[in-house]
């Protein structure tokens, strides 16, 4: 199915994936069974990053249900799978193109920028230049692209230039330690494409434990970064012009990415109403009643 270009200027916010434990009772309603979570975040939100694709995709029965529980305007935004690039670093990219494109179908129109992740092992040498652009030269047009770099070495122009001949958006990711905040919306984000996207990460280094399991939990706003939401907030309005700009929250970048989201919302002047923190419904995502 085509993708319908969204409206000019339109910003999707949304959070790293909807389904966390540690939502329920403070953004999801105690009652409100498993199944019924995308519905009820699709009441509050217009995108969603959708990470489940990068270890396995969903089945077209899934991506089909999916589809019927979100209204015409929602977009989501699906990891390529790992297989291409962290266990084939883009070789032979043609198996998982084929999985993106079927999903993009299956979706039925909600598709919105699909986001490859490179690892920080995939550095800027020859070989993987050329791994790069065999990819983007298979990768369909019609499907928007967001791709974000890991390591230091892509951060050159010559790499910016290579994703804008294929208008493909350089991913601004924003992974500072909380002491560094004010710098968030600086640095190395060149503009490579018509869509911008923009993840917002939150320090790496403080997720996991020395055995690599999660030592937080993300019931409540834990770090706040109010400088940098302001930064990003003045970044995004600076690029109104973008056809499309995808802003997506990891919870660990304050502690609770609907909350970060929200407050986010209200800085860009949407006139956002409550995200539901207390478990009500609501079914109005902004002020005024209309979808962005």
């Amino acid at each position: 199915m085509a993708i319908a270009p969204p409206r000019p200027g339109t910003i999707f916010t949304g959070t790293c994936a909807w389904s966390f434990d540690d939502w329920r009772d403070v953004f999801y309603p105690h009652s409100l069974p498993r199944n019924r979570w995308l519905e009820h975040y699709a009441h509050h939100f217009p995108s969603v990053e959708m990470d489940s694709s990068f270890f396995h995709m969903p089945s077209a029965r899934t991506a089909h249900h999916w589809a019927e529980l979100v209204g015409p305007a929602f977009r989501f935004c699906p990891n390529v799978p790992r297989s291409l690039s962290h266990e084939k670093h883009l070789a032979d990219p043609s198996p998982e193109i084929g999985m993106m494109r079927r999903l993009a179908a299956e979706l039925e129109g909600h598709m919105g920028c699909s986001l490859l992740q490179m690892p920080s092992s995939f550095h800027a040498r020859p070989a993987e230049h050329r791994a790069l652009r065999g990819f983007l030269n298979m990768w369909p047009a019609e499907l928007p692209l967001a791709i974000e770099f890991r390591h230091e070495s892509w951060e050159t122009a010559h790499a910016a230039s290579l994703l804008a001949r294929y208008g493909v958006a350089w991913v601004w990711a924003d992974r500072l330690a909380l002491d560094r905040e004010k710098h968030a919306g600086f640095g190395f984000l060149p503009v490579t494409a018509k869509h911008l996207y923009i993840r917002l990460l939150g320090d790496p280094r403080t997720k996991y434990g020395p055995d690599g399991s999660l030592i937080h939990h993300y019931g409540r706003l834990q770090w706040p970064r109010e400088t940098s939401l302001e930064h990003w907030a003045v970044k995004i309005r600076h690029h109104g012009e973008a056809e499309a700009v995808y802003v997506l929250v990891h919870n660990h970048y304050e502690g609770m990415a609907v909350d970060t989201v929200r407050r986010l919302s209200e800085k860009l002047g949407f006139g956002m109403l409550s995200v539901g923190l207390s478990g009500g419904e609501q079914l109005e995502l902004f002020g005024d009643g209309s979808a962005r």
